[in-house]
């Protein structure tokens, strides 16, 4: 792994939140985790725009901070997902919460909502949010090793932190962080393909 050249020193995951911390002000999210059914599911990800202020160019699921106007969660999820790829928020049927995840600066706190679609997806994404849309099968997540643990480098200041993280990687497309800790509780709930395509409906 290599080191930024202005990096001082390499710290570990419980350093890295101690650091981070100090400047966070937390904030309250919701994403869509959206498995599109078929003959091939998948399940949908957004790489975020470039110029965003957090988390620019990385992937992740449709979704976002939760707005004054949103009446819960859930409808903060779903229109987000409807701004982001320009798709109904109607055609998603949730089925399922995961537990929340808390990004490493502590400094949002995300709900993830789990829910299904039919294709055809003709996706119309909102440029000043979405970069590009990744649909990926959910045979090459639910493959053996797929989903693994590693160590992702953060440059924080001139300081690289070495962060345990679960990690995925497909055809370019590269997960960690907080998008693979909800990957990871995903599989985890539905162990299996069927498990998750066949999920009985868990919330209202």
């Amino acid at each position: 792994m290599q080191q930024c050249c202005d990096a001082r020193t390499d710290v570990g995951y419980e350093e890295a939140r101690v650091v981070l911390r100090t400047r966070a002000t937390m904030l309250f999210a919701a994403v869509v985790i959206p498995i599109v059914r078929g003959n091939d599911p998948a399940i949908v990800f957004v790489r975020r725009a470039e110029h965003l202020r957090r988390n620019p160019g990385q992937i992740a699921f449709p979704g976002g901070v939760i707005d004054v106007t949103d009446t819960c969660a859930r409808d903060a999820a779903l229109r987000e997902f409807e701004e982001e790829l320009g798709l109904r928020r109607e055609r998603v049927e949730i089925f399922a919460r995961l537990e929340d995840v808390v990004t490493l600066a502590l400094s949002v706190t995300v709900t993830p909502f789990v829910g299904t679609i039919d294709p055809p997806l003709d996706f119309a994404v909102d440029p000043n949010e979405t970069a590009d849309v990744h649909e990926i099968p959910l045979c090459a997540i639910y493959e053996i090793g797929a989903l693994h643990r590693g160590i992702e480098a953060v440059i924080h200041d001139g300081t690289r932190y070495d962060v345990p993280t679960w990690l995925f990687d497909h055809g370019g497309v590269h997960i960690w962080g907080a998008t693979a800790r909800m990957l990871h509780a995903l599989v985890v709930r539905y162990p299996t393909i069927d498990a998750l395509t066949n999920a009985p409906l868990e919330m209202d």
